[in-house]
């Protein structure tokens, strides 16, 4: 048989043990697991997850997995669904800066199958770490050339049935027909139909999820997979990047990707995130009132004007909003932050945050292009209406690795979104679980995320 990426991948998934990934890595995946939790719990009291993943849309039997912050119980494939449609929401979730994607879409796979095996939190985040391995290396074979083409990489897919096909119990064969099955159910996503700002967008990244668990359940059952989709010159990198494309396979175990992995601060694309924070900066220096403010210039690099450089004139999309440098600088400027609390309908139409958004220009910048992807930089102009002008340039924005969140700060985050809908003494239950390290079942976590009364419209 060939030697495939496929192959290597599932090996490297197989044989992981909890102890093989130093307790550094271990500790940050708790933490992108938690900040999943919140942004899933976070992203349910969306209108457009609610149409998403509503009654009716999924089925409701047999019940295999729990819909994070509601208490239905729905088949493991549709809690996939229902759970990544709802990270999605605000874009308050994580990214990879050197792949394009958003490695956090696989979680809802694994976690969906973890919660029907019984298996405990260190297995848990054991298969997360082994599934954002494999992503994170197909997504950086697939980025920039492929997101310049206009194609989003759906590279959760394939780490997602790894580390689902993981959880289930299974040997490397089963993982590696896993991976390759993801052909025949990942979705073909356009960057333009997410940021074209459509209510519908954060489908696709429960489809992302919905494919790991697929996936898995396929390979369980003995169906085969395409060995060579990853590496056939018809394969899916070479089509969507037009061309061979190597993937690096022999450092598994040894270069630690998901460290590279970033948090937001700001629920919002994170091309947008260095303007949000110079933004923030720059008014909070020199004590400025934005509605005094006449005029922002905003540079970048070609990447972000390429996605969000997206003007609103009025009370837009909250998935709009999200991905709209515009909107995002001019709400950061006024609240000084930025969640999900700020794309409720009435909060979308502040005029202030309207009439200051429509006053921001973006261009880009040759010296801010030539640090791209090693850095995200933006520099902002801003000029008052009396002509005084203040310049400030943010290269890390904070939640990179390099610029991490501050003691405290996921966990604030986490229960922002979590302790509206289950309350604070089960949101402080799962941050214990979570990051502990002790091996709590997995179904104690869901229990926690679980509302003690029943809320039909979620």
């Amino acid at each position: 048989m060939t030697d495939t990426s496929a192959r290597a991948f599932a090996s490297f998934a197989h044989r992981l043990g909890h102890d093989d990934p130093p307790d550094r890595v271990r500790a940050y995946a708790r933490r992108l697991l938690l900040d999943f939790l919140g942004t899933a719990v976070g992203g349910r009291s969306s209108a457009e997850v609610r149409a998403l993943t509503g009654p009716g849309q999924m089925g409701e039997a047999p019940a295999q997995a729990g819909v994070l912050g509601t208490d239905r119980r729905v088949p493991a494939a549709d809690a996939a669904f229902a759970n990544g449609c709802a990270s999605d929401a605000y874009e308050h979730q994580d990214g990879y800066r050197f792949g394009g994607f958003h490695p956090s879409h696989l979680i809802p796979a694994v976690l969906a199958l973890a919660e029907g095996e019984r298996v405990g939190v260190e297995e848990l985040v054991t298969a997360v770490i082994a599934g954002y391995e494999v992503a994170n290396r197909i997504g950086e074979a697939l980025h920039p050339e492929a997101t310049l083409r206009g194609w989003f990489p759906t590279a959760a897919a394939y780490g997602g049935a790894a580390a689902a096909a993981r959880v289930a119990g299974y040997g490397a064969d089963r993982i590696e027909q896993a991976i390759g099955l993801v052909a025949f159910h990942v979705p073909a996503v356009t960057l333009e139909s997410i940021f074209a700002g459509v209510t519908g967008k954060p489908a696709f990244a429960g489809q992302i999820a919905r494919t790991g668990v697929w996936a898995a359940k396929a390979a369980g059952v003995g169906l085969g997979g395409w060995g060579q989709s990853l590496d056939h010159p018809r394969g899916h990198l070479s089509l969507v990047s037009e061309g061979p494309r190597d993937l690096d396979t022999h450092d598994l175990g040894e270069r630690w990707s998901l460290m590279e992995v970033h948090q937001k601060r700001f629920a919002a694309c994170r091309h947008t995130h260095a303007a949000a924070q110079a933004g923030v900066e720059l008014v909070a220096a020199h004590g400025l009132d934005p509605e005094d403010l006449r005029s922002i210039e905003v540079e970048v690099y070609d990447v972000a004007a390429q996605l969000v450089d997206r003007p609103v004139r009025t009370a837009p999309t909250a998935a709009a909003a999200t991905l709209s440098l515009q909107y995002v600088l001019a709400c950061a400027a006024h609240h000084g932050v930025v969640d999900g609390t700020h794309y409720t309908p009435e909060r979308l139409a502040d005029p202030r945050v309207l009439a200051l958004a429509s006053r921001v220009r973006v261009t880009t910048a040759s010296d801010l292009q030539e640090v791209y992807p090693a850095k995200t930089p933006t520099r902002i102009t801003a000029t008052t209406h009396e002509g005084t002008t203040f310049t400030h340039r943010v290269d890390v924005p904070v939640g990179d690795g390099r610029a991490p969140l501050a003691e405290g700060e996921i966990e604030a985050k986490f229960r922002t979104y979590a302790e509206p809908v289950v309350g604070a003494k089960r949101a402080a239950v799962v941050i214990e679980a979570v990051l502990s390290g002790e091996d709590v079942p997995v179904t104690e976590v869901i229990a926690a995320l679980t509302p003690e009364r029943s809320n039909s419209e979620q």
